[in-house]
């Protein structure tokens, strides 16, 4: 009887969900659809070249083609965008929620949508919303009907939310968390996160290749499953819009790619966007904090948190909030900290990305950067007219001389609450360098070309925080263009599928600590040996592989989440103690333990962390690693010296990505692994000799 009671309680008390899609909200986005027209043509590996009269027709076509391959990602967006993660994830998605309703990413967008965006730029996200929802129309039996009906708020929201993590402020966080020995994940914003701080792009001119031509290879580092995951695409329309590459799941824009005239890449850089203040509480009044010798008000406000429980059931949790004159105020341990970041009031992500799309030249190109709504990432730029360019983004606070800005700044003095941005002239940038080429690997923007040409760190503002760091990807990409003294288009893609480590990177410097050390068994000194005569490739026969790359992944892990890592010698023992349990021996091929896994297809692969063939494994129920990131969409643009274009790209898997019964669930594994390309049949001759299906939406046609 008691447990009957409990029972009835909890479903008096708690918000039972039962969703279902208004009949008057289908009829509406039905009739909206109408306004669209756009063609989809499927090429013979299942890629959208979706192409339409206005732009607006051609995001309708774009949104309902992704849609098609991969609405699961699309939707499972939407619980981030909307602050909903607490009913996906109970109460560890809530803590993410908290942050962004915190930070009131939501509320700014609601509020200025119409006056922060122009109406050509939300004609064209508004279409993407419709064609969303006009697939979901046609498949009502869809398990994220709740999510009905996507609107553009929505996309916006995946965009500002996207700068949030890219400003640092989650590191921020993070970091004071570490300091303040909590546990509460207010950062838990991307699963994954861990592979979503690499990216490769090469870009060569006439002054370094063999045949003068201009060539880019688009190189992201993504999870390769799940929301944050490539999806390739061609988008075009009589408007102008003409552009193919990657994007992800719920991103009406290309974000990576090329059109006739122009294509660029992105890096992830790691500039000092955030900063934290330390707060000086009245001790009699806990809402009251010191500035300037006063005391002043947070503004303290209601934060509603839906939680699922179990099943259906979810539960509304309130917490509290507040803010100061530097922005949102978080309680770790003791102490209060205001978080002020980069962006942090901006929702013209969408507007920046647009005019990208748009541009045709570098002028174009540069003016579109020059919005400064993208805050971060290193951009490489490629064209026709035989440029090439490297811009180390950054909307880097203006900020006082002399201070410490890498740690906890003081928030009692309202001088250090900073209010603008550097110029865009005062970034790093470098355009034609006389080397003839540009290598971006996550590094050091003052080490990207050769040393003549790389700018000087002196001219640079110590306040912008820019980085130091090199990968071994850095090392390798400045070892081989020097090595060469022209390159072609096969040593082009060489030096991009290099799968070695350098012996300056810190993975090797890692791994040799190791070198000459006597341990107490013929089994650990065996190891060591292996170890020492490593040629440090990443190769398919290569039997030191596995050890090497099992070794100086601790130190990997540990530099990207800023920890120092472990005694070499710990990883060592622990790594030959599992390869010897997985394969009976400490060495066995690195084709025996490196694989591509998609369904029932498991393919051995080259490659591993931080090489320039990049990919980063987990390990499966059998013990071996499955790639989950690194390599996903990859693009080769090139322009020969008569200024005629050619293109080429692979994917990790294929562009169905959800439905196993396709033939492109799969299909272009085999080549990935082969490390080979697939034309990406941009031009229309091209492509209407290698279409496989041409079609509609809305049905009626153009």
């Amino acid at each position: 009887m008691a447990r009957q009671s409990l029972i009835l309680i909890l479903l008096s008390t708690f918000m039972v969900s039962c969703q279902s899609v208004d009949k008057g909200q289908q009829n509406f986005y039905f009739e909206k659809s109408k306004l669209y027209k756009a063609q989809i043509k499927r090429d013979i590996w299942g890629v959208p070249h979706i192409h339409g009269k206005t732009d607006a027709d051609a995001a309708f076509g774009l949104a309902y083609a992704h849609a098609e391959d991969d609405f699961k990602n699309i939707a499972e967006n939407m619980y981030l965008y909307r602050a909903q993660m607490g009913l996906k994830d109970g109460t560890s998605g809530a803590i993410q929620d908290y942050l962004i309703k915190v930070l009131k990413i939501r509320e700014r967008i609601d509020k200025n949508y119409e006056k922060d965006l122009s109406e050509e730029v939300r004609s064209v996200i508004e279409a993407y919303a419709v064609g969303i929802n006009y697939w979901m129309i046609n498949n009502p039996n869809n398990e994220y009907n709740h999510f009905f009906p996507v609107t553009e708020q929505d996309i916006v929201a995946g965009f500002a939310i996207q700068n949030l993590f890219f400003s640092g402020v989650v590191s921020s966080i993070e970091k004071l968390q570490r300091e303040s020995a909590q546990k509460e994940e207010y950062t838990y914003l991307y699963k994954n996160q861990e592979f979503v701080t690499g990216s490769n792009v090469l870009a060569v001119n006439s002054n370094k290749t063999s045949d003068e031509s201009t060539r880019i290879i688009i190189n992201s580092h993504q999870p390769l499953e799940g929301p944050l995951a490539w999806y390739e695409a061609h988008v075009s329309s009589d408007e102008g819009w003409n552009m193919m590459g990657g994007l992800f799941p719920g991103s009406p824009f290309v974000l990576v790619g090329f059109n006739e005239d122009i294509a660029w890449g992105f890096t992830v850089n790691k500039p000092d966007l955030s900063d934290s203040y330390l707060l000086d509480v009245n001790p009699n009044n806990p809402n009251q904090y010191l500035l300037d010798g006063e005391w002043k008000d947070f503004v303290v406000e209601n934060i509603s948190l839906p939680v699922k429980i179990f099943g259906p059931i979810k539960w509304t949790v309130n917490r509290e909030a507040k803010y100061s004159l530097h922005g949102p105020v978080l309680e770790l341990g003791e102490n209060q900290y205001a978080l002020r970041f980069s962006g942090m009031e901006d929702i013209k992500q969408v507007e920046q990305w647009y005019a990208m799309n748009k541009a045709t030249s570098y002028d174009e190109w540069i003016k579109a950067m020059r919005k400064r709504s993208i805050i971060s990432f290193n951009g490489v730029f490629a064209d026709k007219e035989d440029n090439i360019f490297f811009l180390h983004n950054s909307s880097s606070p203006k900020r006082s001389e002399g201070v410490d800005w890498k740690n906890v700044v003081d928030g009692t003095k309202s001088e250090l609450i900073w209010k603008d941005y550097v110029k865009f002239e005062e970034i790093p940038m470098i355009k034609n360098p006389t080397s003839g080429w540009i290598a971006s690997t996550n590094q050091d923007p003052f080490k990207v070309t050769s040393k003549e040409d790389n700018l000087d760190s002196n001219d640079y503002s110590p306040t912008l925080g820019l980085q130091t760091r090199m990968t071994n990807r850095a090392y390798r990409a400045i070892e081989l263009f020097d090595q060469y003294n022209k390159v072609d288009e096969e040593t082009f893609d060489n030096i991009k599928f290099d799968n070695k480590y350098s012996k300056e990177s810190r993975s090797y410097k890692y791994i040799s600590e190791l070198f000459g050390r006597e341990f107490e068994s013929d089994e650990l000194n065996y190891a060591r040996k292996v170890l020492e005569n490593w040629d440090l490739h990443t190769n398919f026969e290569n039997r030191s592989a596995p050890l090497g790359v099992c070794v100086l992944s601790s130190e990997w892990i540990s530099e990207q989440g800023q920890r120092i890592p472990q005694d070499p010698e710990i990883s060592f023992r622990d790594c030959v103690e599992e390869l010897i349990e997985t394969y009976g021996r400490v060495d066995p091929k690195w084709s025996e333990r490196n694989f591509l896994v998609r369904g029932q297809n498991k393919i051995a692969v080259q490659g591993g962390p931080d090489v320039l063939r990049a990919i980063y494994g987990r390990n499966d129920s059998q013990g071996d690693l499955k790639a989950s990131g690194g390599d996903g969409l990859y693009i080769h643009v090139s322009w020969d010296k008569d200024k005629k274009q050619q293109s080429k790209s692979i994917h990790q898997y294929g562009s169905a990505t959800q439905d196993n019964k396709s033939k492109h669930f799969d299909d272009q594994m085999n080549p990935y692994v082969k490390e080979i390309y697939k034309p990406s049949f941009y031009e229309p001759e091209q492509l209407d000799k290698n279409t496989s299906k041409v079609y509609y939406v809305p049905k009626q046609g153009l």
